[in-house]
């Protein structure tokens, strides 16, 4: 029993190094797994936390010059006007005021006015988005009859800002008596919803450059007076769903 023993123990010392050797390697696999690795991960996504961090900061700090450089007052001041070029909502008042301010300035007769109601009046109607733009588009049929050079201002003051937005995309002219013309004007006018949220803080803003500032100065021009639009507004109600009730 006591020559076992004794070749235990030079077994024991010869491989003592070893053993030793395999037992820290072991216990330092399972420190390295346990604490090092989580801990690794940890420092990566504090890392991609201080990018997304950082560019929220830049995005953060771009918005502040835009908005900055934008006359607050003003913009408030007129949004009445811009909102009656494009609106925000479905409602056709907008586009029928728009008609019979032309008609009465230039003289010409608008004889038929077709579009889609359901797109403007309802919710249940189906939209059709704009691909190019964040807006939707309401297609439009315009029957008008005058003379050429009223067909060219009509044309002309459609798109000029001066009123609800409408676009022109085919015409069909057939001449008349008296020198008078009728002309079919397939065309579009466009709502855009304002979002129900402003979105987070540093969500990116398009800059209001010297393009959108020209669009602007020009519908501070030709638009409407303001007490117009106001009054027109009050006197004829919206959001009908039925044009004839």
């Amino acid at each position: 029993m006591k020559k076992v023993k004794i070749n235990f123990l030079k077994i024991f010392k010869r491989f003592e190094i070893p053993l030793a050797s395999g037992i820290i390697i072991i216990f330092s696999g399972i420190l390295t797994y346990k604490l090092l690795i989580p801990n690794l991960f940890k420092a990566r996504e504090m890392n991609e936390d201080g990018k997304l961090l950082r560019k929220k900061i830049t995005n953060l700090s771009n918005k502040k010059k835009i908005l900055s450089s934008v006359d607050e007052r003003l913009l408030r001041d007129n949004f009445i006007k811009l909102n009656y070029v494009v609106p925000d909502n479905k409602d056709y008042v907008l586009l029928f005021t728009t008609l019979d301010q032309l008609q009465q300035k230039i003289g010409i007769s608008i004889t038929r006015t077709d579009f889609q109601l359901g797109v403007i009046s309802t919710s249940s109607a189906l939209l059709k988005r704009n691909k190019t733009a964040d807006n939707y588009i309401v297609p439009v049929t315009l029957e008008v009859i005058g003379t050429i050079e009223q067909l060219q201002s009509f044309l002309g003051e459609l798109s000029n800002l001066s009123g609800r937005l409408i676009t022109a995309e085919q015409i069909k002219i057939e001449v008349l008596d008296f020198g008078l013309v009728k002309a079919i004007i397939s065309g579009r006018t466009y709502f855009n919803p304002l979002p129900e949220q402003l979105g987070p803080v540093e969500t990116e803003i398009p800059e209001f450059n010297q393009n959108y500032q020209e669009i602007f100065k020009k519908i501070l021009e030709n638009q409407y007076p303001i007490e117009v639009i106001e009054e027109t507004q009050e006197n004829v109600p919206v959001g009908k769903n039925n044009l004839f009730l």
